[in-house]
């Protein structure tokens, strides 16, 4: 019996190959996509699940000075013992500070920088990491380090890294590289799903000066009052701010914008929703496919269903057949979505910046769901199509298939269209806001910075602007990407006195040249010290801020509006507002000093490429950076790479949305075309009485595709708005931003119009051309 019922559920598969297909293929692709989503929203969501102690950690935050409602993840160090000894709750704390290295060094062999954290010796009450080797007292001698199990074999290996050194570049406050041998006394076993994300830890008390700061709490502590008595007693902050305390599951889902804690794992909440809620959509658009598929594949087998009725078999026997027909096609799909998954993986990892591993889908967390909505999803429309298509009636069947399947199937093929322009129309308006980012990143297009000792750089500079390839270099005292940013008390040209970031730049004479600063005001960059001996340049920013005209803030002292120490410096010129940061920020006010090219420390230079071959440019670089610098490593930053990284919100979001939003519209071509393949073959005869009456080609075929464009103008009054403002809700997030244009909307419309209507006439442009007396003869 069973062997006699596969064997029909494949023959017919074959006689309807095409449903079958379109309905696996949509299943297969719905259901891969959308696990995706839901393996790295659970994985998410799962951070420390695995941690003990999680409910007794908390994050310490507290007020910015500079900009009021903004908090930062920081307590200075000491404080933390303070709160240890007066507060009971208090059991243990833990800092986490990143260490910068430059480069590090193992035998003679270099290698780039790695994530080095310096750490109390607690942290193993934290995060219970275990290790492979060694032990947790690699903490007691401060020349110590615990690698990861990641680096170990990285840098050494298969060898036993225990008892081996490694030499760190350390760069200081000044930006000098000092060079620091570490013994490896440790090695971390890798822990999946962990808030901590780090190649080595130390612990040097010496240089941990603060950071951010974790408590180990009592299980009976209330955090809120703890957190009442902490701020009435004042403890101290950076301004007589307040402190705040956040549980771990908190911590990982804030936004730290004023701050890079390149070791923390930050969840991404709002890709997280907008990613599972598009997955959510392409899958109903993938089951409405198989659903309507198999409605129509099981109509087309209507004639054999009865003949096997009348040799014998029951009413019983045909729905387990109709039920194993179907819910197969979805185990199938099931299966091949797991391959999908893997094939796709190390993209889907790259467009959402993960790095969760194939493994995570067959995890404990994560297997049992996806099983349990596969099989949710193969009983229950195996058996809504079973019961209602078993009864093997002729009547019923063209009833049904009148009367009831065109009705929702016109309905359903609505809220995808709607589905597919709400996905487009957001897409449209994320890629809109990433061009807005893309150009105002221009500016550092092909611009690579590199540090080192100020009076070698200087000697440098001479000989890399005869380098071919380069157009520009600029030296300044500190990363320009990572300048300082002094909280200073401003004021207003009536007196008004406001708090305010400021960021401070320094360059020499070609730096607006080699960053496309546009000047708006006052005298030449080049020549601003033939006017006054102390000049500096703000931006609109700062002069909007003051409120002052760009003209009649030229000459002005800058203690007149800037209460930082600074006597003798007179504003020369003004240069137009560029980002730095993330559009979400309002850019700050700027203050602009011109360096000197020699002195001690160390300096950075920026060198601007032509782009018609950066990788020859840059080895050319390192050959000369080695007989210039020959004791300090050759390392390199593009400066439109880090500024696309602090926007890593826009470029995610959209990378999401084409994903799904592609996605959406193959789906919807793979349901048109079989709808459209069911249709000809329902309205075959018809179609050829037409014709034999005079129809032309293209009125039968506008006959067929009439319905789409219908589906189409009605799903779009429902689309546009809601895509609007779901958009624009996203949109709100950032200071600077684009406007939702109409022309998101045409396109969205017209791509789906284009796809459709070449989907359908496919297969309805065939039909049409048939001769009508081969048709009426079938």
């Amino acid at each position: 019996m069973l062997k006699t019922f596969v064997t029909l559920i494949f023959r017919n598969w074959w006689r309807n190959k095409t449903f079958a297909c379109i309905a696996i293929l949509s299943l297969t692709v719905g259901i891969a996509f959308t696990n995706m989503l839901v393996a790295f929203v659970t994985h998410e969501y799962n951070i420390e699940y695995s941690n003990p102690n999680k409910e007794r950690i908390i994050w310490t935050m507290q007020d910015l000075p500079s900009k009021p409602g903004e908090k930062v993840a920081y307590m200075q160090s000491g404080i933390p013992d303070q709160l240890k000894e007066k507060y009971p709750e208090v059991e243990d704390y833990l800092q986490l500070n990143s260490l910068p290295v430059k480069y590090i060094e193992v035998g003679h062999q270099s290698f780039d920088p790695i994530e080095i954290i310096n750490v109390n010796p607690s942290f193993p009450l934290f995060f219970p990491f275990e290790l492979l080797y060694g032990s947790w007292n690699t903490f007691d001698n401060p020349r110590s380090i615990a690698l990861s199990e990641k680096q170990a074999g990285r840098l050494f290996g298969k060898q036993n890294a225990i008892g081996k050194e490694i030499l760190l570049g350390v760069e200081d406050f000044d930006g000098k590289v000092t060079k620091q041998v570490y013994v490896v006394n440790a090695v971390v076993k890798d822990r999946s799903q962990s808030a901590v994300n780090f190649d080595g830890l130390i612990y040097d008390p010496e240089s941990l000066w603060g950071g951010a700061t974790l408590l180990f709490m009592t299980q009976e502590a209330d955090l809120k009052r703890f957190e009442a008595k902490v701020n009435e007693d004042k403890i101290q902050t950076l301004a007589g701010g307040k402190y705040f305390f956040i549980t771990l599951d908190n911590a990982l889902s804030t936004t730290y914008n004023q701050q890079i804690l390149s070791f923390w794992h930050c969840r991404k909440d709002n890709l997280l929703m907008v990613g599972l809620i598009s997955a959510i959509l392409v899958l109903f658009i993938a089951v409405f496919n198989y659903l309507n598929m198999s409605l129509s594949r099981v109509i087309q087998q209507q004639k054999t269903l009865q003949t096997q009725k009348l040799m014998g078999a029951t009413q019983r026997e045909i729905r387990i057949q109709l039920f194993g027909d179907l819910f197969f096609m979805v185990i199938i799909a099931f299966l091949l979505s797991l391959l999908l998954m893997n094939d796709f993986l190390p993209i889907f990892n790259k467009i959402v910046s993960s790095g969760f591993s194939s493994s995570y889908f067959y995890s404990k967390e994560f297997f049992p769901y996806t099983v349990s909505i596969a099989l949710f999803l193969a009983i229950t429309a195996s058996l809504f199509i079973s019961l209602k298509l078993g009864r093997v009636n002729t009547d019923y069947s063209k009833t049904y298939l009148v009367k009831q399947k065109n009705r929702w199937v016109g309905v359903l093929v609505s809220v995808q269209f709607v589905i597919a322009i709400v996905l487009l129309i957001a897409m449209f308006t994320a890629n809109s806001q990433l061009q807005l980012l893309e150009r105002g990143g221009d500016r550092y297009r092909n611009v690579v910075e590199l540090n080192g000792d100020k009076n070698r750089m200087a000697s440098l500079k001479s000989a890399i602007t005869s380098v071919s390839g380069v157009t520009g270099v600029s030296t300044s005292d500190v990363s320009l990407l990572n300048s300082w940013i002094m909280h200073a008390d401003m004021k207003k040209e009536d007196g008004a006195e406001f708090q305010s970031a400021i960021l401070q730049l320094s360059g020499d004479t070609g730096l607006i040249r080699v960053l496309k600063i546009e000047q708006i005001a006052g005298e030449p960059w080049i020549n601003i010290h033939d006017k006054y001996s102390n000049a500096v340049f703000v931006n609109k920013a700062f002069v909007d801020l003051v409120a002052k005209s760009t003209q009649d803030i030229l000459g002005e002292p800058l203690k007149k509006y800037v209460d930082s120490g600074d006597t003798l410096s007179v504003i020369a010129g003004v240069v137009s507002d560029f980002y730095i940061n993330s559009l979400e920020e309002k850019i700050l006010p700027v203050v602009i000093t011109q360096s000197k090219t020699q002195g001690n420390g160390t300096a950075s230079m920026q060198i601007r490429l032509d782009g018609s071959d950066n990788n020859k440019t840059i080895h050319d670089l390192n050959l000369l950076w080695r007989q210039y610098l020959p004791d300090e490593y050759f390392s390199y930053t593009e400066m439109y790479e880090t500024f696309i990284q602090r926007n890593g919100k826009i470029i995610e979001m959209t990378a999401m949305l084409r994903m799904y939003s592609i996605i959406s519209v193959i789906l919807i071509c793979f349901g048109l075309f079989g709808i459209s393949y069911y249709s000809v073959r329902q309205r075959t005869k018809e179609i050829a009485i037409r014709k034999i009456n005079g129809a032309k080609t293209y009125q039968v075929v506008g006959l067929l595709v009439k319905p789409v464009f219908l589906w189409i103008a009605i799903s779009s009054i429902v689309a546009i708005p809601l895509a609007c403002v779901v958009s624009e809700r996203w949109l709100q997030e950032f200071a600077y931003r684009i406007d939702i244009s109409v022309y998101s909307c045409l396109g969205s419309l017209l791509l789906v119009s284009v796809v459709s209507l070449a989907s359908v006439s496919a297969i309805t442009w065939k039909s049409a051309l048939s001769n009508p007396v081969d048709s009426l003869r079938r």
